[in-house]
């Protein structure tokens, strides 16, 4: 093929057109990686946000450092259900497993509206009255509080 003046315009014309396209696809995956790092970013505080609010709101109540409690902390598991619930409802927006989620908030208002110095001394009063199967107060409130932190992980 001859070299003329046709042939070297449309070789330029398709090395241009070449570049731009690879230049707005470059484009489009550099925004979709940015997006999905923002979302990512978002996520992290969130989930930060969310933990922090309820370790400070469970501070003396969690991590559990023995297998009871002493009477004077049990009021603050019913004080603690309305802000742990404020802060799962910020953070129910990043979540993904929202019925999931909600069950898993439920289920710590279902403990601490229950929790009461009676049942939490006769676990530790009278400890022939239970199987070795069964897992104490203190312990079910350790999974419940992690189950809640689980949702705090990128899945």
């Amino acid at each position: 093929m001859p070299v003329t003046i046709d042939n070297i315009v449309v070789f330029s014309l398709g090395g241009v057109a070449g570049y731009l396209v690879r230049t707005l696809i470059d484009h489009f995956l550099a925004k979709s990686r940015t997006r999905e790092d923002r979302e990512a970013k978002r996520f992290e505080d969130a989930a930060t946000s969310f933990r922090s609010k309820v370790l400070a709101e469970l501070e003396g109540i969690y991590p559990i450092t023995r297998p009871w409690w002493d009477e004077s902390v049990l009021p603050r598991f019913q004080q603690s259900i309305s802000k742990v619930e404020t802060a799962a409802a910020e953070f129910r927006h990043f979540i993904k497993r929202k019925p999931e989620f909600d069950n898993a908030v439920k289920e710590y208002r279902e403990y601490c509206q229950k929790r009461i110095y009676e049942r939490a001394s006769a676990w530790s009063m009278y400890p022939d009255m239970h199987t070795p199967d069964d897992i104490g107060p203190a312990e079910t409130f350790k999974n419940i509080v992690e189950h809640l932190f689980s949702f705090t992980e990128r899945k």
